[in-house]
């Protein structure tokens, strides 16, 4: 039980209770199946030197191939400001699947953070972080978390913005140029390798212009209809007409 959300536990088990005392639901007519649970798992604390300190993992470990180890075919982030000297800093650490799925995110520091917003990076792939691994190892970002803190990510700390890409993804499925994708993917990782980022930027190359567009054009009605908690974004003013 410790591998999971506690609060999803906790939901899942008031409900539970609940149709139990329910005179509206049927017994008899209830599924008797294991549960399954999504939400990521965290821990944190104060560590000597004031440090905060927090860790986020998935409780979903991708299992390309039973029985078989996953691929490790991509470096973790690790972004090192802190000073041991004076604890004053920080450090944040991303690892990601054999597919570059966010697995977990650790943050160490002298700096209060909002806890949400790096519990909703686990489960995002790590395009979400807007070429942040790339951009790190050639030292065009030296601080993480001070990038992460900028205007442009804000919007992937939205309540509704976990929604929006399920939305998202139930969309473009169907689509012609998609499921072709989808295909190549699967192919890719039927023998368990994963897919490396190499791969990633040539699957990317499959997607029509015309998918690309639609996906942009939603992700601006997206900003737009929530533009009171987004105010730093800028809409092209023929999106308003």
């Amino acid at each position: 039980m410790d591998r999971y959300n506690g609060r999803e536990m906790g939901s899942r088990l008031a409900r539970s209770v609940f149709d139990i005392y329910d005179s509206q639901a049927n017994p008899e007519g209830m599924e008797e199946e294991l549960p399954s649970f999504y939400l990521p798992q965290g821990q944190g604390g104060i560590l000597p030197g004031n440090l905060i300190y927090y860790h986020i993992q998935t409780t979903n470990p991708l299992i390309l191939q039973a029985g078989q180890p996953e691929v490790e075919n991509r470096r973790s982030l690790v972004c090192d400001n802190l000073d041991p000297k004076t604890s004053q800093g920080h450090l944040i650490k991303f690892t990601f699947n054999s597919i570059g799925l966010i697995d977990s995110v650790t943050y160490m520091g002298s700096e209060e953070i909002v806890l949400q917003s790096i519990w909703s990076f686990v489960g995002l792939h790590e395009n979400y972080l807007n070429s942040l691994t790339a951009r790190y190892d050639q030292g065009i970002i030296p601080n993480a978390v001070e990038f992460l803190s900028e205007n442009w990510a804000i919007a992937i700390y939205h309540e509704w913005f976990g929604d929006f890409c399920l939305r998202m993804r139930q969309s473009v499925q169907g689509m012609t140029d998609i499921q072709n994708v989808l295909e190549r993917a699967f192919e890719t990782t039927k023998n368990g390798e994963g897919i490396t980022r190499e791969q990633m930027e040539d699957f990317k190359k499959l997607v029509e212009p015309q998918t690309t567009r639609m996906i942009q054009d939603e992700t601006l009605e997206f900003i737009k209809t929530n533009m009171n908690h987004l105010p730093m974004y800028y809409i092209p003013q023929k999106e308003f007409e």
